[in-house]
């Protein structure tokens, strides 16, 4: 996706409108901003309006991006679980009309751990190494920083052997066998 295309349009569609716009992106377009992951969308907080959706759907159409169901600029995300949200951000665009931000992806890597679904295991592998965390014990530790509970272990350690192999998890259980007993 040729993110800056899409928001240097915006930018010039806002300019025309009279419009200012604040966008902090979380989820699969932190990853492809990364090169970690490609996305046919950017899941977004911003403050929408009714003039946004429609200048949002207008550069849907002019560039071929998007459904009448879902738009390539995405509003509609859930809940965000982490403190991406608070000062843990990296502004990538700044025009006169729009920035944009992306959440850290420590950020992204404590929400996808959080969110405990299976879909987000290659992702949390991916960025597991891309962070150079290479033991399952400093990504739990940063879970509980974040988190008013408890990560799911299974899900950790899932992604730790996925990231750097069966052997590499067979040999981190050897040394952590209190962990057995939380998968079972």
């Amino acid at each position: 996706m040729d993110y800056k295309r899409l928001f240097f349009r915006l930018n010039e569609k806002l300019q025309e409108h009279n419009l200012t716009l604040k966008i902090h992106c979380i989820g699969g377009f932190v990853l492809e901003y990364y090169g970690l992951k490609a996305t046919d969308d950017i899941d977004a907080f911003y403050e929408s309006s009714e003039k946004i959706d429609k200048l949002v759907d207008e550069i849907g159409t002019e560039f071929g991006l998007g459904t009448q169901k879902e738009a390539w600029l995405n509003h509609a995300v859930g809940q965000i679980m982490s403190v991406s949200a608070d000062n843990d951000e990296l502004v990538i665009i700044d025009l006169s009309n729009l920035t944009v931000s992306i959440s850290s992806l420590e950020a992204i890597l404590i929400d996808k751990v959080q969110a405990g679904r299976a879909k987000d295991i290659p992702d949390i592998a991916k960025i597991m190494k891309y962070l150079g965390i290479n033991r399952p014990d400093k990504l739990l530790k940063r879970a509980v920083t974040y988190n008013t509970g408890e990560s799911d272990p299974a899900i950790i350690l899932e992604a730790f052997s996925l990231a750097y192999g069966e052997e590499a998890l067979k040999n981190y259980l050897r040394e952590n066998p209190e962990l057995l007993r939380l998968l079972r």
